[in-house]
């Protein structure tokens, strides 16, 4: 929470001067009664284009988008080209505005405020036509005193908010020099509302967070922080901290649960000249939180209640985790080191980089959350990146990854840009930033601050200082602007509030041009994609950590509908082109298809294709990641999700419906792996173990003929040591294919344990030229709860097999999988259908040369 500014004194009735001081003087008590007050205003809200009266009903939190498409009074966003026809919202200022009763109970105490969570971005707050403030800041909490502002009775609250698009023009036009990345950077607001590479441009504004009156008498307990200290397998010390703000000394408790069970009773007095109070707890055997797959995300119940001899003036529940998080990043033989290290012990991390779940931040529910964070705790992911140009997310989403074992990389909000240099950005800069790590410290999922992302490889690599035309002073002052901000504000503030997490800068140190990229720190690969580099460079760019690198693919047939009838489905029509951000996604997604020997003819196979690709192309990198640790020590694939239904990176579209690498990557993540790579002339297979236990099995690797025809090529048994990689196979490739032509065998790779068989298989020819036979096989559909069985039998080999519902969505326990002659596999799928309709709308779609045609795709 905020800090409020000092509370008004009251004149004291029926209390003379001097035994006020008496009381003070001989001890902390007092008498006035203590109660905190919280009343929501979230009901009774109308909207309006500023300066005109057709009032309509609002929704607190909301946006006027969402409320203009409420009302009826503009299209679906996101429906055809809608986006573009709806651009002129953002360049209106609109009015909000309510009444609320003020009762003499929460007249009666002496502090009264109006506590904004969140208001995007600039407005004018005006309470009983009294001007209260203007704010600038979405990312922020506002806080006004309104203690002699609010009456009895009916009290009417107007906000008006200014254009954010008007704004940043309008602070651009008067900044002394143009800035790099997007006018986007003058606004504490969600650069992505600016329009991004996968999103559209919705440039939002209205009350976002929650909006509620907070009312109390003498004291008020706020920044509540809970920090491991130390841990052994014997004892735990836990340090508890919080601040009161108070002009009153009172005598005071404080109680702490543990589990239901009394841990802490300790007597204290609140003194008028202490801000900060400390408490210790000490827990026997500590159950430590660990991150998905390596153990338990326990979490502990923690409830305190501070009493004073006024009465109750705080109560808090928490769950907790006792964990250690370090980030080890050291000078090496190689360049420098960066890995995690969770109560301990070195950790891979496996992930992805998360953005805003929708472009209006307020749709976004609480079972839009659990399902994303489900997602990621279901496809063996530990790790996510909230990336820095999206918000700071609500609770919840940190809540959700405390419970799941899910850590959290979190960026500040800044992105690919150079921001402003003056005094008063970096004042609003600092609040927030305060206010962010005070609300998320708590977090046990937390494990690192990043300052931005990619901006000072942008400043290095992207041509910004002669494209802008920068004399040398001014790079001179936007650069020590920049190190002023991210080497020395958001550190400090860190290190002051959140003491002992780890703060980087900037996510990547080196841009993926430059040779230090592969050997220090995390970097961003973009050969792959933005190089137009082919798949096979992800086996020779392997990183010390890789942060970010992706491929896109087409959204599902069903997603795709919710924007287009079908009577327009083609290749590349009009809806299709507004629905992909990047100026020449298709025309890469095509290049890389044309890289395979794919010529996809239809919409259905282009939207295959490019899945299959995605998968397979980002697999390949994943598989090189995960076998080069400890040298490699992390990836997180761009990107995890969508913000709204478009063409993109992501592994997931914006309905939630996986795409084939989704599928890929809870094997591609589990916590042992055997990788089947072809690089150069070397045939190798790895086995990887993120287990922290020693594991020993039998490695195969066998030559498969379409009609299922075996042979092993290779057969021994490993022992792989705690937590990592061991180098099994390696065979010529020209040896091998003169036997085995890769355009007609299938390669298998097994790792056999006592608790299970881990497979990879691969065709190790470009895929158009893979000589499949036509698929044949039989499919019976078993009505369950929820859903269906699916128990599909392959009568021929069937390659890259992926089931759909068409144009009805669907989710299906596994897809993305090749089956060998005779091979069955058990499918759940989840929805709502009748048998009769999954009958007809199911289909079974697998790599075939019939369907690739010979010519090169026009755009």
């Amino acid at each position: 929470m905020s800090n409020y500014p000092s509370k008004k004194i009251k004149t004291a009735i029926f209390t003379s001067i001097f035994l006020l001081l008496a009381v003070i003087l001989i001890s902390c008590k007092s008498n006035n009664k203590q109660t905190l007050i919280i009343k929501n205003l979230d009901q009774n809200w109308q909207f309006s284009q500023a300066n005109e009266e057709k009032w309509l009903p609002a929704t607190v939190p909301g946006i006027v988008h969402t409320d203009l498409f409420k009302n009826v009074a503009i299209p679906h966003p996101f429906y055809a080209c809608n986006e573009d026809s709806l651009q002129w919202i953002d360049k209106q200022d609109w009015e909000y505005k309510t009444t609320f009763i003020a009762d003499k109970a929460l007249l009666e105490k002496e502090n009264i405020y109006l506590i904004f969570e969140g208001l995007d971005t600039y407005a004018e707050i005006k309470l009983n036509n009294t001007v209260l403030g203007n704010t600038n800041n979405m990312f922020r909490e506002w806080a006004f005193d309104i203690s002699n502002i609010v009456r009895s009775g009916e009290n009417e609250l107007n906000i008006v908010f200014k254009s954010a698009y008007n704004q940043t023009y309008s602070d651009s036009a008067s900044y002394r020099v143009t800035l790099p990345g997007g006018k986007y950077v003058f606004a504490r607001k969600a650069a992505y509302h600016f329009g991004w590479d996968w999103g559209p441009t919705f440039i939002t504004s209205g009350i976002w967070k929650p909006v509620y009156l907070k009312a109390w008498d003498n004291n008020l307990v706020e920044n509540f922080y809970i920090k491991t200290e130390s841990v052994t397998p014997d004892k735990a010390t836990v340090d508890i901290s919080f601040d009161i703000a108070n002009r009153k000394n009172e005598d005071a408790k404080i109680e702490i649960k543990v589990n239901s069970k009394k841990h802490l009773q300790s007597n204290f007095c609140i003194n008028s000249l202490r801000k900060t109070y400390n408490f210790s707890l000490e827990i026997n055997k500590p159950k430590l939180w660990w991150c998905n797959d390596l153990g338990e995300p326990y979490l502990y119940d923690i409830d305190v209640q501070i009493t004073s001899t006024a009465g109750l003036i705080y109560s808090k529940q928490i769950k907790y985790g006792i964990r250690t998080v370090e980030v080890v990043s050291e000078p090496d033989s190689i360049g420098q080191s960066m890995y995690i290290k969770l109560n301990g012990t070195p950790v891979f991390i496996k992930g992805a980089n998360y953005i805003p779940q929708h472009s209006f931040v307020t749709e976004v529910t609480d079972n839009d959350y659990a399902n994303i964070i489900s997602l990621a705790k279901e496809s063996n992911m530990n790790m996510l990146r909230v990336w820095g140009g999206g918000i700071y997310e609500n609770d919840i989403f940190y809540d959700l990854c405390d419970q799941n074992g899910i850590m959290v990389w979190q960026d500040f909000m800044f992105a690919c840009a150079m921001y402003p240099i003056d005094i008063q950005f970096f004042d609003n800069v600092s609040v927030e930033a305060e206010q962010q790590i005070k609300r998320l410290r708590n977090h046990s999922s937390l494990a690192l601050w990043c300052g931005n992302n990619e901006i000072d490889e942008g400043w290095h690599n992207w041509g910004w200082q002669r494209e802008f035309k920068f004399s040398k002073a001014d790079s001179s002052d936007i650069w020590n602007g920049y190190k002023h901000l991210f080497h020395n504000i958001l550190p400090n503030l860190v290190l002051e509030n959140d003491r002992d997490r780890f703060y980087t800068t900037t996510s990547p140190i080196y841009g993926w041009g430059r040779d230090k990229s592969m050997t220090h720190y995390d970097s961003h690969y973009w050969g792959v994609w933005w190089g137009m580099q082919p798949f096979s460079k992800y086996l020779d760019k392997v990183p010390r950590f890789m942060s970010e690198y992706g491929f896109q693919a087409m959204p599902a047939k069903s997603t795709i509908r919710t924007f287009q009838p079908e009577t327009c489905d083609s290749l590349f029509s009009p809806t299709l082109l507004c629905h992909q951000k990047h100026r020449i996604g298709y025309q890469t997604i095509t290049k890389y298809l044309e890289y395979e020997k794919l010529y996809p003819k239809t919409l259905d196979d282009f939207i295959y294709m490019s899945q299959l690709i995605q998968a397979e192309g980002i697999g390949l990198a994943i598989e090189a990641h995960r076998r080069a640790k400890p040298l490699c020590m992390g990836t997180l694939y761009w990107q995890l999700n969508d913000c709204w239904s478009v063409t993109s990176w992501s592994s997931t579209d914006f309905y939630g419906t996986p795409k084939m690498l989704q599928y890929k990557i809870k094997e591609l993540f589990d916590n042992i792996i055997v990788s089947l790579l072809k690089h150069n002339d070397s045939i190798d297979v790895f086995v990887v173990s993120d287990k922290l236990s020693d594991i020993k099995g039998e490695v195969t690797l066998s030559a498969i003929d379409f009609s299922g025809k075996r042979e092993t090529l290779f057969n021994k048994t490993i022992t792989v040591p705690t937590n990592s990689s061991v180098h099994a196979i390696s065979l010529s490739a020209t040896d091998l294919f003169e036997k085995f032509p890769p355009e007609t065998t299938l390669f298998e790779a097994t790792f056999k344990n006592d608790d299970n068989v881990y497979t990879n298989r691969k065709f190790l020819a470009p895929l158009g030229t893979i000589k499949v036979p036509k698929a044949e096989y039989n499919i019976n559909i078993k009505p369950i709860k929820n859903g269906y069985e699916l128990l599909l039998e392959a009568k021929t080999l069937m390659a890259y097999v992926h089931l759909s519902l068409g144009d009805k969505q669907g989710k299906f326990s596994k897809n993305h999988f090749t089956l060998l002659p005779n091979e069955k596999i058990v499918v759940f799928l989840e929805c709502d259908l009748g048998k009769e309709e999954v009958e007809s709308l199911l289909t079974v779609k697998c790599l075939l040369i019939s369907d690739i045609g010979t010519q090169k795709t026009q755009i």
